[in-house]
């Protein structure tokens, strides 16, 4: 497959002509481009994008922004509030709006490599409407935050914000010493009368304890992602020897579902106050929702005895 930035083709059908016609005349214009491949084939990119669109808000916005890409609008959820987003990008949907995208004008889309057919990251769609590279979204957010800096001809700013992560890890380890060998922590989704431990090696929490060197909670064999349903009856069994717990949530009501479960309040570390909210998405992400994690874990040694 190849694009070419010298005319753009929209097979949206009816509409998408319709749509087309709305374009400024300088979405037509031609700049300097570079040549990529991705998963998508090899075809021609703005060498210098003006105009970014980065469609998941935790695995496109975060590393557009980090490398200083100028983006104009985003989708899927809304940003934790620690990721710096700039005043008056578009929300195109948790469903991207494919004409709300079109009337954004944008020379580039970031589009995470879940389903390209999907209404959470069209990408098949959207490459009607400008050029389209990818973020992996099955690869730890170092490595995914490499690749787009490379496709990108950015690998300078990459590194950049990567170093910047590295130095506040650093920062953590030499405070905590070895509470990070010798105290346990792990990150818990908390739900009603359940919860679910989030240490699968794809989750970004496990990520940067990792990172921490930290003790945790070692995921099942096979196991990716999270736990899986935890009952109540069994919170002491994986829960009673942990020194404490990060709570995955995304409201502060969120943290205090489990309060009043008998399993949960008998929890050494719960017992200890040795607990902290995210009160935000720390599932998954990119670069400023890692640093977010590791201020919140660096905040968690310290309620720790």
């Amino acid at each position: 497959m190849t694009i070419s930035l010298n005319r753009r083709h929209f097979t949206l059908g009816t509409a998408g002509l319709a749509m087309s016609a709305m374009l400024p005349t300088r979405a037509f214009a031609q700049d300097a481009t570079r040549s990529v491949t991705t998963i998508y084939g090899t075809y021609d990119i703005p060498a210098e994008p003006k105009r970014v669109v980065a469609v998941d808000s935790r695995l496109d916005l975060q590393p557009a922004l980090a490398l200083g890409l100028n983006v104009v609008g985003y989708g899927h959820s809304t940003p934790g509030h620690w990721v710096p987003v700039p005043d008056g990008l578009e929300f195109y949907g948790s469903e991207v709006n494919i004409e709300q995208v079109l009337a954004s004008d944008p020379d580039l889309i970031i589009c995470a490599n879940y389903d390209p057919d999907s209404v959470w990251w069209p990408a098949n769609k959207l490459k009607s409407v400008a050029p389209v590279v990818p973020t992996s979204n099955n690869k730890p957010w170092k490595e995914a935050l490499r690749e787009l800096a490379t496709l990108l001809g950015m690998d300078g700013a990459g590194e950049s914000a990567i170093a910047e992560y590295d130095a506040l890890i650093a920062e953590i380890k030499a405070r905590h010493g070895d509470k990070l060998a010798t105290k346990t922590v792990v990150s818990v989704q908390p739900g009603e009368g359940t919860l679910y431990v989030m240490n699968g090696p794809k989750m970004l929490q496990p990520q940067v304890l990792a990172d921490l060197g930290a003790k945790t909670i070692p995921p099942k064999a096979d196991q990716l992602y999270d736990s899986g349903e935890i009952a109540a009856e069994a919170f002491g069994d994986v829960l009673g020897g942990v020194d404490g717990i990060l709570l995955a949530t995304t409201a502060p009501e969120e943290a205090t579902t489990l309060n009043g479960e008998v399993l949960w309040d008998r929890l050494p570390s719960v017992q200890s106050g040795a607990i902290i909210a995210s009160n935000g998405n720390i599932n998954y992400g990119s670069i400023y929702s890692a640093m977010q994690v590791a201020k919140l874990v660096d905040e968690l040694y310290s309620k720790i005895a």
